[in-house]
């Protein structure tokens, strides 16, 4: 089977041309992605003084904001795009913990305890970012309790992804059934509707064996499988899965070939 991630990626814009392509926003509350989950979701007071102390950049992809082990420094509010965090093992295997979505906040865990990053973040879409410092992060969350308490629902929601992502990768007999899980909740998150959805292909071979913890050379061959069992179709305009029970039905079929 065709690369189909690599050839997505070869038709990607120039680095300059998709920095140019951001729509960046200054202010929070005319921010056209504010929602009842995001942080930047305040009451007016608290979101001036949160623009008060926020830092906007815009980074291409390829850009590490920052690096497992190192200190944290402050947090990184995700505007627009994606980021991936990433953990390594002494030997260099890398496991993708999670992409993260315009709305979310890296380096939260690390800021509030004050101990280095647990993960890498490395940019896989170009995106714009509110950076604040620790110090007065950590102000800002003491003094306006409305900020304290998304903090708390954003770890929350950070403990029971990590959660869900354990079970897939611990309790998962085999590569296809974690490849499935993973579609699956591609699957969920997508805002589509009607029959079947269309996921654009934002990942390589490789990146999608990091987050099973696998190998390309088995997701290259699962993909294969998925396909001529009619589960996912790929093309250039993403990967498509047309019937959800269908797909949750495949996981733990023995007939699978046992791949690691």
């Amino acid at each position: 089977m065709v690369d189909s991630f690599h050839k997505v990626r070869a038709r990607t814009p120039n680095k300059m041309k998709i920095m140019n392509d951001l729509q960046h926003q200054e202010e929070c509350s005319a921010c056209p992605s504010r929602s009842a989950n995001f942080f930047c979701n305040l009451p007016e007071d608290a979101l001036s003084a949160f623009n008060s102390i926020k830092i906007m950049h815009s980074y291409p992809r390829g850009t590490t904001l920052f690096a497992e082990g190192q200190p944290a420094n402050g947090v990184y509010i995700l505007c627009a795009g994606r980021v991936k965090l990433s953990t390594y093992s002494e030997g260099g295997k890398a496991i993708i913990i999670r992409i993260t979505q315009a709305g979310e906040i890296l380096g939260l865990s690390a800021s509030i305890s004050g101990v280095v990053h647990e993960a890498t973040a490395q940019v896989v879409e170009a995106c714009q970012v509110n950076f604040v410092r620790r110090d007065e992060f950590l102000t800002f969350l003491s003094e306006n309790s409305d900020a304290a308490l998304n903090a708390l629902l954003e770890l929350s929601r950070n403990y029971h992804q990590a959660h869900r992502q354990i079970c897939s990768l611990g309790l998962s007999d085999s590569a296809g059934d974690k490849l499935a899980k993973l579609f699956l909740d591609w699957y969920d998150r997508s805002d589509d509707e009607g029959a079947g959805v269309r996921i654009p292909m934002l990942f390589t071979h490789e990146e999608i064996a990091e987050m099973i913890g696998s190998s390309r050379e088995t997701v290259t061959r699962l993909l294969k499988y998925f396909t001529d069992r009619k589960l996912i179709s790929v093309n250039r305009t993403g990967l498509h899965i047309p019937d959800r029970r269908k797909l949750e039905a495949a996981i733990g079929q023995r007939h699978r070939p046992r791949v690691t």
